[in-house]
């Protein structure tokens, strides 16, 4: 007998579960190296065959898992935010949103940036790359907001911000995973002083090169014009301002 058609819902809903089963396992059951699609069907108790169904192979199942982590510490900014209107409290729920997940799931939150053997995979991903720039874009929202109320500056242009505050971000869940924060300081004082740092950055970011400023104020020499052409200054301000800590897992 022929097997009946499923519908695009049934079909969307079937694929999600088997995500769902094959993120536990890959969480609770050993990682990438215990994840296979005969496990997968014996947990759900389907055929063998079943996941091949929606997944071409093993390679396309964790890329989607991928997706899946990225929506999910999507999710887990937009939630933080949602019922905050300060774009500058904004910009720090959100950032505390994104490294209380990454804290607290440490293995999906590095399946997020696992580099896997079959990159072209990776690449022609469309759910993956969408995912990726959903996440990311929740952060330059919260950044344009703050720039068009003048909480912050509008020197360097929101996606770029969104990528120093992602880059500060990632940087102290790695630490904090990697149990390095050892000498005195941990993330819950660490978030608010990040926030602080990145944001006195952006107001004193000057992304004038060097040899127009000189040209500008008649000072350039032909020295300067051959070794300073291209380069880019970016000063920093120190900030005595107190930093009030925030609650987040160890």
């Amino acid at each position: 007998m022929a097997r009946k058609p499923q519908s695009d819902d049934a079909r969307s809903k079937k694929r999600d579960d088997i995500l769902e089963a094959a993120m536990t396992v890959f969480e609770k059951q050993g990682g990438l190296e215990a994840l296979s699609f005969r496990r997968l069907a014996a947990e759900m108790d389907l055929s063998y065959s079943a996941p091949y169904r929606y997944f071409a192979n093993k390679d396309e199942l964790v890329n989607a898992l991928r997706a899946r982590s990225f929506r999910w510490i999507g999710q887990a900014m937009e939630a933080a935010i949602a019922d905050i209107d300060d774009p500058a409290a904004r910009l720090e729920a959100l950032a505390e949103a994104y490294i209380r997940s990454g804290i607290a799931r440490p293995d999906r939150y590095a399946l997020m940036f696992f580099k896997l053997d079959d990159t072209e995979i990776a690449r022609r991903s469309l759910e993956l790359k969408t995912a990726r720039h959903e996440a990311l874009d929740v952060c330059t929202r919260a950044i344009a907001a703050a720039q068009t109320a003048g909480l912050l500056s509008d020197r360097v242009d929101p996606l770029t911000a969104a990528h120093l505050f992602w880059i500060g971000a990632h940087g102290l869940v790695s630490l904090q995973v990697a149990g390095q924060f050892v000498m005195g300081r941990e993330p819950s004082l660490l978030v608010p002083a990040l926030i602080r740092s990145l944001r006195a950055g952006l107001e004193h970011f000057d992304e004038t090169p060097a040899s127009r400023r000189e040209i500008a104020s008649g000072k350039e020499t032909a020295h300067a014009t051959a070794s300073h052409g291209s380069k880019r200054t970016t000063r920093h301000r120190a900030t005595d301002s107190e930093t009030h800590p925030v609650r987040l897992p160890r």
